[in-house]
């Protein structure tokens, strides 16, 4: 019984594995911020250490920043382990998928979080983000802004699991941090953003869910995705869901797990140094 049990909470996990950028497979965790010991481990509660990056450090050290064109799309590609071949997230993990930006220099740091896409559950299909991530062997497509200024940023992937969602403090958060350094882009500074932690509250109707007890909808957690500003509205972004019936602009970016032509195929040797000790504690 305890066998079967701890089976079924390591197929539960799962990590950014490597990325696709502008079609291309990256060497299997580059400008990817190391990863903390345990990789693959949830972060539980809103507050568990380590919910921003899962990360080594606080610094990112020297995690190299990959070019990116604003305006396109970059692929974060899920796996539970090292295997590219391996399952991207068990099946039953049902929940959101949300993309977050922020400049470099911040480090990640104060209210300088901002959405950039997200994908929750569709009530029509009766499909979560997961299924869709699990669909697509483990491809999370989040589209760069358009109109940001060039500069380097740090994106931020997080996928929310809500199997045990409805015991307080037991949301469980899967998230890794991109370096990435875009280029071709507008003149438009992030606005300011959020916190992380501290976007979320340990009773927000999006983190105490109950996925047992029936639904028809689900209210994605944090605050609405950016949208451009409009022309006559100056500088500063401004933020819209996508189902908002009067949005302040239009909504550009969203998390479509699509395949793309690489296949979930990337090549190289991993540059990113982990081990798979028990452990969900680190910095940053």
């Amino acid at each position: 019984m305890l066998l079967a049990a701890a089976v079924g909470s390591t197929r539960a996990h799962t990590h950014i594995h490597n990325i696709v950028v502008e079609g291309k497979p990256q060497e299997s965790g580059k400008c990817i911020r190391p990863y903390m010991d345990g990789f693959f481990l949830p972060v539980r509660g809103v507050g568990g250490s380590n919910v921003l990056c899962r990360a080594m450090s606080d610094d990112g050290g020297s995690t190299e920043s990959c070019p990116v064109k604003a305006g396109s799309t970059i692929a974060l590609e899920y796996h539970l382990d090292m295997n590219h071949a391996s399952q991207p997230i068990d099946p039953g993990h049902k929940g959101p998928c949300i993309a977050w930006l922020s400049p470099l220099a911040a480090n990640g740091k104060g209210d300088v979080w901002v959405k950039i896409g997200e994908k929750g559950y569709d009530p029509a299909t009766k499909r979560w983000c997961i299924d869709d991530l699990n669909a697509s062997n483990g491809m999370m497509n989040v589209t760069i802004p358009a109109d940001i200024a060039d500069g380097e940023y740090l994106l931020r992937g997080e996928i929310i699991a809500l199997h045990q969602a409805h015991i307080p403090d037991m949301v469980e958060f899967y998230a890794n941090c991109v370096h990435i350094k875009v280029y071709g882009g507008g003149s438009n500074q992030l606005p300011p953003g959020v916190a992380i932690p501290g976007v979320y509250k340990k009773d927000d109707p999006g983190i105490l869910f109950n996925i047992y007890n029936g639904y028809r909808n689900y209210p994605i957690p944090g605050p609405p995705v950016y949208t451009p500003p409009r022309k006559d509205s100056g500088s500063g972004g401004g933020s819209s869901r996508a189902d908002d019936p009067t949005p302040t602009g239009e909504v550009v970016v969203v998390i479509d797990p699509t395949p793309t032509d690489s296949g979930g195929k990337s090549s190289g040797k991993s540059n990113n140094k982990s081990n798979n000790k028990s452990s969900s504690n680190g910095k940053g």
